[in-house]
């Protein structure tokens, strides 16, 4: 009989060989991104790097876009706990911090913009389920700070801030745009929100 740990598996009920075998894999493709573009990345080379045999990196992720949608979150909560700091008191500046921390974040990696855009095309269900998450949480986090705020409709303006960044950071990356063009609309956009706070 074969190990067999699934595409899917959820790390935390695995034996503590596995998730460091796991981690292993991960690290590997962190390293291969830092050092070159995505679509030059082999997976074969992120197996020999992680120093397990390619059938094996497949037991725990179904494709290399799946790996690489897990490095993603993984650089996403990184990141998020790296800049922990107490909110301020107000929820319109608590989004104002959020949203431009993300925008910085992909300014400072835009190799994992770049990822972000190449994985919304993938019809892999493990990949589309962790960039669901990854984008509802976003949403989620923003939607509360607009509420703290007394914004009505929260989830809309959440909705409408994060799709902004995201436009604003495509023509950054892809097309020249001055991050900090990125930083000032975004900006304006909560300031003509916060009109809609009761």
């Amino acid at each position: 009989m074969t190990e067999q740990v699934g595409a899917a598996a959820d790390p935390g009920g695995m034996p503590a060989f596995k998730r460091a075998r796991r981690q292993r894999i991960i690290d590997a493709a962190f390293d291969a991104l830092e050092g070159q573009e995505y679509e030059r990345i082999r997976i074969s080379e992120i197996a020999r790097s992680a120093d397990v045999a390619l059938g094996t990196l497949y037991r725990y992720f179904s494709s290399k876009e799946h790996l690489y949608a897990v490095v993603l979150r993984e650089w996403a909560e990184r990141d998020h706990h790296e800049r922990r700091r107490p909110p301020p008191a107000s929820g319109l500046e608590r989004a104002r911090i959020r949203i431009h921390a993300i925008v910085s974040a992909f300014e400072r990696r835009p190799q994992y913009f770049k990822l972000n855009i190449l994985l919304q095309a993938s019809a892999d269900p493990e990949v589309q389920a962790v960039l669901a998450g990854l984008g509802a949480r976003a949403r989620m986090l923003l939607a509360s700070d607009f509420e703290a705020a007394g914004v009505r409709e929260p989830q809309d303006a959440a909705a409408m801030l994060h799709a902004l960044g995201h436009s604003l950071l495509t023509s950054t990356v892809y097309h020249g745009r001055p991050v900090s063009e990125t930083h000032r609309l975004v900006d304006r956009f909560i300031d003509l929100y916060a009109g809609g706070a009761s």
